[in-house]
């Protein structure tokens, strides 16, 4: 009988295209992803380290996987195993920058493999209708509160040629959307030898063939340049939707975070990008409490992210990380103060996605249909649920109702 695996992720999509790529080396053996109602071989577990409440997350969920499954070995890889090196709870740990994480992988797997992109083996594919590839990894950014640069490294991609076989390789095997996903996606290509860039990976995948689409994850505002943003919008593969994380909206704040832009680049970028794209779903981040933060700095951002039509948001109190310039600033504002303007935006966020979702009642959206069948995402990053079962891996649909975060849709074509 193969051995069997089951993955559980934290944090942003480039972690889950990373477990999705441990489990592909175990699935290359022979190992099989667990049912529901199996008793894993393994447990892969992903981690973050992005904040103190990420830490915890990754303790907590090792701890109550050992207790549920004590017959099963526990993986713990991703950042915060990078950052901890070892845990009791787990059976293996494995950072993101260990020199041998791929033999470690390998001896697991119980098989040898040579891996050609050592920071981008090929990721499992998962029975469904949309998938991940990771085309970068790293930052270089150094933002003076983030510790990922200490454990992802420095900014790294994966060549254009294999980006597009990958591509080539899912949409073959049926996938309609891949998302492309990294640590720092805009700095795509810098490291290569000739150099690259995104915009030039985008115009390579619309050359393609085939009825597929590509969805980006989280890009840095500082990435964005005139070229990028004409060759986005003319694009017949990507969808409507960006994450461009804010931050914050004061300029103060901005250079004590060592970002690289300032606000009025920022709103440039955003202002250009609807002007045409009306209908683009964007998304953000927030950290709200940072040192030097008063408030009259949060009212900037909160009056701005109120002005702009952002379909959501993504909220964070300030965390202080170890080893991080900021760890040692002085703060102006309490824990209290922090969690209370993260809960007034937040509130805001649900409003702001509330009416974006409105403003498509009674129109007809192409969607993707997600595993079961009885849900979907349109192109513009709308999860729907369906009154049927849809009989197609891609409809049309028309949202009847939007009922708190649930919004109901009809099928009313197919493609």
């Amino acid at each position: 009988m193969n051995p069997t695996y089951r993955v559980h992720f934290l944090g942003c999509k480039a972690n889950q295209s990373d477990a999705l790529s441990v489990a592909g080396i175990l699935e290359r053996a022979g190992w099989k992803e667990a049912s529901a109602n199996q008793n894993p071989s393994l447990m892969i577990v992903q981690t973050c380290t992005v904040t103190m409440s990420a830490d915890a997350q990754g303790r907590q969920l090792i701890r109550k996987l050992k207790r549920e499954n004590p017959s099963s070995k526990i993986l713990m890889t991703g950042c915060y195993a990078e950052r901890v090196k070892n845990f009791s709870g787990a059976d293996y740990v494995v950072g993101n920058l260990q020199p041998d994480r791929l033999k470690i992988f390998s001896q697991i797997a119980g098989q040898t493999f040579s891996e050609p992109y050592p920071d981008f083996p090929l990721p499992a594919a998962p029975a469904r209708t949309r998938t991940y590839i990771k085309i970068q990894d790293g930052c270089d950014a150094n933002c003076s509160y983030c510790i990922i640069p200490s454990v992802r490294g420095k900014s790294r991609s994966l060549p254009i040629e294999e980006v597009i076989r990958r591509v080539e390789h899912f949409r073959d095997a049926g996938y309609k959307e891949m998302i492309f996903t990294g640590i720092s996606m805009g700095g795509y290509g810098k490291d290569l030898s000739p150099k690259t860039n995104l915009t030039a990976l985008i115009r390579r995948v619309d050359d393609l063939s085939g009825d597929f689409r590509i969805r980006l994850s989280s890009l840095e505002p500082e990435e964005i340049d005139d070229e990028f943003i004409e060759t986005f919008i003319a694009s017949r593969k990507f969808q409507p939707h960006l994450h461009l994380p804010l931050q914050s909206a004061s300029d103060r704040v901005l250079k004590k975070m060592r970002r690289q832009y300032l606000f009025k680049r920022y709103d440039s970028i955003v202002r250009r990008i609807f002007a045409k794209i009306s209908d683009l779903n964007l998304g953000t981040d927030i950290l709200v409490g940072f040192p030097n933060e008063d408030h009259d700095a949060f009212l900037e951002t909160y009056n701005y992210v109120k002005g702009v039509p952002f379909a959501y948001c993504h909220v964070f109190p300030y965390s202080s990380r170890p080893d991080t310039p900021a760890a040692s600033f002085q703060r102006v504002v309490s824990n209290a103060e922090a969690s209370d303007r993260a809960a007034k935006l937040r509130e805001l966020a649900v409003e702001k996605n509330m009416r974006y979702r409105m403003n498509f009642l009674g129109r007809p959206l192409r969607a993707l249909v997600l595993h079961g069948g009885m849900e979907a995402l349109t192109d513009n990053y709308i999860h729907v649920h369906m009154e049927q079962q849809a009989k197609q891996e891609v409809v049309q649909v028309e949202i009847q109702s939007i009922d708190g975060v649930r919004t109901v849709a009809n099928v009313i074509g197919g493609e």
